[in-house]
């Protein structure tokens, strides 16, 4: 009997130190994207210079426990939807700033950009898992991100946030396949 309590109290206390993951829908940008967030997103809007210009990239995040997800977008100058050159670089710079926002060494050239991909890095706390997925279209700049631990990443429900995303035009995501590293 004594046993049986044990064993119940532990589990109690397991639970009540586990993270709620309260999945909410989350639209994202102008063109149909769409994820969930564990909680209740916070929406910080910040402004990226790149080349000449200036993107006002909002991103909505929650975490749940150690785990960081986050779904930003960002409006591109109207010029920018007949330059796929520009749109190519943005996306590399994006997906290159990530990597070194987390102090590691960004992907080759041959890699592409707007695969969902993994990394490890390091963040204030010590070692964190990256994983991240870029598209460029031509009117928006969009990301889905999850930062975490690499013990909180590897126990918390990552799969279902990607299972969720949708892209414009319905497309979701794939497994990182062709991950950077």
């Amino acid at each position: 009997m004594l046993r049986m309590l044990a064993i119940g109290g532990c589990a109690v206390l397991m639970a009540a130190c586990s993270p709620t993951f309260d999945w909410r829908p989350v639209a994202f940008g102008q063109a149909g994207a769409a994820g969930v967030l564990p909680d209740t997103p916070q929406a910080q809007t910040r402004p990226v210079p790149f080349e000449d210009r200036t993107l006002n990239l909002t991103m909505r995040s929650a975490r749940a426990g150690g785990v960081l997800f986050a779904l930003g977008a960002a409006e591109l100058p109207p010029g920018w939807a007949d330059d796929a050159a520009v749109r190519r670089r943005l996306a590399r710079w994006a997906v290159d700033a990530l990597y070194r926002n987390a102090g590691a060494e960004p992907p080759g050239p041959e890699a592409d950009p707007q695969q969902r991909f993994s990394f490890e890095g390091r963040g204030p706390r010590g070692p964190v898992r990256v994983e991240a997925q870029v598209r460029v279209t031509a009117t928006e700049w969009l990301e889905a991100v999850v930062i975490a631990a690499p013990d909180d990443h590897a126990h918390a429900p990552v799969g279902d946030f990607w299972l969720s995303l949708r892209w414009p035009g319905g497309e979701g995501t794939a497994a990182p396949g062709s991950s950077p590293q």
